[in-house]
């Protein structure tokens, strides 16, 4: 996403929107922001302090804390008209239940790699058996000791 280029304009409307601290604007922002007011101090600092002051007078305003009894009417009246209440992840189940199984796949896998490896090593120990035993009669005892 591109941004348009910085000036006092810019920078006082986007003062009046983020407010006085730097920190609080989108990334992107404060970076053209930042390099702005190094070149323009004085337009920035005068901006940054309006921007402070009406940060100053929002945070005095004291924040109202909504009743349950009004929470509830309002959960009520959107059930009464077919709304429900949205989930914070909708497709986190199908996210956990691709998980799941992706989880149940690789340990099949595992149980079959193993199963097959096994079955391998099993028959190549039969064969060593079987050759060890055919060719034992054929050698004399001082070949076994030598």
């Amino acid at each position: 996403m591109k941004t348009q280029p910085m000036t006092e304009a810019r920078f006082v409307a986007l003062a009046e929107a983020w407010g006085g601290d730097l920190r609080r604007w989108p990334a992107a922002e404060a970076m053209s922001a930042k390099l702005w007011a190094d070149a323009h101090p004085t337009a920035a600092a005068r901006a940054l302090f309006e921007a402070r002051q009406t940060d100053a007078v929002l945070d005095l305003v004291p924040r109202l804390a909504v009743s349950s009894s009004l929470r509830d009417r309002v959960i009520a009246s959107a059930a009464g008209v077919g709304l429900k209440a949205r989930t914070s992840w909708p497709g986190l189940r199908r996210l956990l239940w691709i998980g799941g199984a992706g989880w149940v796949a690789a340990a099949c896998a595992g149980v079959v790699f193993g199963v097959t490896l096994s079955r391998n090593l099993a028959v190549e120990q039969q064969v060593d058996q079987v050759l060890n035993e055919a060719v034992a009669p054929a050698l004399d005892d001082t070949e076994w000791l030598s």
